[in-house]
């Protein structure tokens, strides 16, 4: 009975380092795509998500990095890969892609990506706020 239960513990240990690592594979993926905004003050990418948190692929997510302090890093929800532009915009307020901006003063996102879903994974990847705007 004891070598089962310790068998047990040690295969679900075993699994949630596999999960973390992966997690953390996923957060520091480079980008798929990756250009400065307009104004020049931003890195937009766009981070596509595979591996255990993503097995079937097609899951991306946008992170934004502030060029002038490299540790600020704001990662989006994840997003049908497919489903964004990566054409970038910026004003004085926000930047962001088609169907996804980024305000500067709140440091969230607010996406209107057409059928967009929420994600129970979005708990470990989007570490801002974020409001979605319903789009079809």
């Amino acid at each position: 009975m004891n070598n089962t239960v310790l068998s047990i513990c040690g295969l679900l240990a075993a699994f949630v380092v596999l999960c973390g690592w992966s997690l953390s594979d996923a957060l520091s993926a480079p980008p798929s795509v990756s250009q400065v905004s307009p104004h020049g003050g931003h890195l937009i990418e766009s981070v596509p998500v595979q591996g255990l948190v993503a097995p079937g692929g097609g899951l991306s997510y946008l992170r934004i990095v502030d060029r002038a302090d490299g540790s600020k890093i704001f990662r989006s929800p994840l997003f049908a890969t497919r489903s964004v532009d990566m054409r970038a915009s910026e004003d004085s307020q926000s930047l962001g892609v088609t169907w996804i901006a980024f305000d500067k003063r709140t440091q969230g996102f607010t996406l209107s990506i057409p059928q967009w879903r929420p994600d129970w994974r979005n708990i470990f990847f989007s570490n801002t706020p974020y409001e979605v705007v319903p789009n079809g």
